[in-house]
């Protein structure tokens, strides 16, 4: 198993958990969970990342895609749970200045 992406629809929110690695090859799977996530009207999506053991530009791109698919839509879309490694590349590449980060469900949902 690369990737597996498991969907959660919650009252006040879409849960998307990816465990595995996010490259070329399964970045699609992402993408399309994310985007039926918000083609169907969800407010705000939070995609999981705690158990992403690899991502690569592709996978990037998807998050980038996913961010901007959301603005058009008036909806959130938010990383949840990003590894350290995940972190250090968002930074790195300056995606942190768009993407909404967050380190737990609470901060995501603007909960105290």
């Amino acid at each position: 198993m690369l990737l597996r992406v498991d969907v959660h629809d919650r009252p006040s929110h879409t849960l998307i958990v990816a465990t595995g690695e996010i490259d070329i090859g399964t970045a699609d799977q992402v993408g399309n969970a994310v985007s039926a996530a918000l083609s169907a009207g969800h407010g705000q999506v939070l995609l999981d990342f705690a158990a992403v053991t690899f991502i690569d530009s592709s996978g990037l791109a998807v998050l980038v895609k996913a961010h901007r698919q959301a603005q058009t839509q008036g909806a959130s879309f938010a990383v949840v749970h990003p590894t350290p490694q995940t972190r250090k590349l968002i930074q790195v590449l300056g995606l942190d200045q768009l993407l909404l980060i967050y380190d737990s469900y609470e901060q995501a949902l603007g909960q105290p």
